[in-house]
């Protein structure tokens, strides 16, 4: 056995190659393909692409690179406190959320952890590695792993200390409605228990949906949220996240966290973006309108997608034919990546997920499912 053969059987041990989707690197090492021949549909970024001009930002960012970046990441965290009506002292950017997911997990001492699920994989590993005691909650298929108001009873019957909500719902792209939000934030904080919600797609969502959590930063010191910039503004390479909440959390947080931990050019990418409120509009827009026509082809297919309002769709494939795992091998081997969404909680074999993409590559995305089902090799 070589040594990357070694490597590769220990990944598949600790099951990291089921954490993520975009290894497009990878796929095109195995594959013995360019990248630019593979349709990467398994990471759920903006199918219109980064917003334009922000190359040209990024290459006058370059002038810097002889400079550490600012540790601080003052202007960004200006710029975002700004757009959200906090303080700077209430934002803290991070190199992506999962590294600020990873920061939170060891900062604060949760005594039980209630995560609702399914979840991002990133979570509970976080929780686990720094030693949190957690249990799942399980949200329900029928319902699109969205919350509802049936469900905040049962949960705060487990005395939580903590609660941990995604929203849109990973890997559904359900979006819980901002009054059931309300309701549980209403029940937490009667209990004075934290609240961390996850809102890593928030941005591709309804406006009364993105704006809920930022005005409650102010009201409640234990309410917690994680965005990320990597997937709105397809920023995977140079990864980019934010985390608003009270200023004493974000100081138990910061000197855990590595110094010089959002480069130059990611910054510089950060501030440009929040600038850009046509491209964002456009970009929901479009969204909404592909999402639509990709479900409607998926349906056809004979798949169950679950109604998402996010950048990605959940599929249920019928009962009796390949498994999940077995149409993304098939569509792999075609340069179709797809995400086997089996390694989520709540989600079985018969579960992907894939990614809203563009209307000049959706065919060959059904090309390589109608194979799939067919049983072709």
């Amino acid at each position: 056995m070589t040594q990357d053969q070694h490597q590769d059987d220990l990944l598949r041990l600790f099951g990291v190659e089921h954490l993520h989707g975009g290894d497009i690197w990878g796929a095109a090492r195995h594959l013995g393909r360019p990248m630019e021949d593979l349709l990467d549909l398994s990471a759920s970024l903006n199918p219109l692409g980064p917003p334009p001009g922000l190359q040209k930002v990024i290459i006058e960012a370059l002038d810097r690179l002889c400079n550490y970046p600012d540790r601080r990441a003052f202007e960004l965290r200006e710029r975002l406190a700004a757009k959200f009506g906090l303080r700077r002292f209430n934002v803290l950017a991070g190199n992506g959320s999962t590294a600020l997911i990873r920061l939170l997990a060891r900062a604060l001492e949760f005594r039980e952890i209630l995560v609702l699920a399914p979840v991002f994989g990133e979570f509970t590993r976080a929780l686990a590695a720094a030693g949190r005691h957690f249990h799942h909650y399980h949200l329900e298929e029928s319902e699109g792993y969205a919350l509802t108001t049936r469900h905040i009873d049962k949960i705060m019957a487990h005395n939580p200390s903590a609660v941990v909500l995604t929203n849109p719902a990973t890997p559904s792209g359900a979006l819980t409605a901002p009054e059931v939000i309300e309701a549980l934030y209403r029940q937490v904080k009667r209990r004075n228990a934290w609240l961390i919600i996850d809102e890593a797609f928030i941005d591709f969502a309804p406006a009364d949906s993105r704006d809920w959590a930022p005005p409650r930063i102010l009201e409640y010191p234990r309410l917690i949220v994680l965005r990320s910039m990597t997937k709105f503004y397809c920023l995977a390479g140079l990864r980019l996240g934010y985390v608003m909440a009270d200023r004493d959390v974000l100081a138990e947080m910061v000197p855990l966290g590595e110094p010089w931990s959002v480069n130059t050019l990611a910054q510089a990418a950060g501030v440009f973006c929040l600038d850009q409120d046509e491209f964002a509009d456009k970009t929901r827009a479009t969204v909404d309108r592909l999402r639509a026509q990709q479900a409607q082809a998926l349906g056809e297919l004979g798949l169950d997608v679950l109604p998402s309002q996010a950048n990605y769709l959940l599929c249920r494939l019928p009962e009796g034919g390949p498994s999940a795992a077995q149409v993304a091998e098939h569509c792999f081997y075609q340069g179709v990546l797809i995400r086997d969404a089996s390694s989520f909680v709540c989600c079985g074999d018969r579960h992907f997920r894939v990614a809203v993409t563009a209307k000049r590559c959706l065919p060959r995305l059904l090309e390589a499912l109608r194979g799939a089902l067919a049983g072709q090799h």
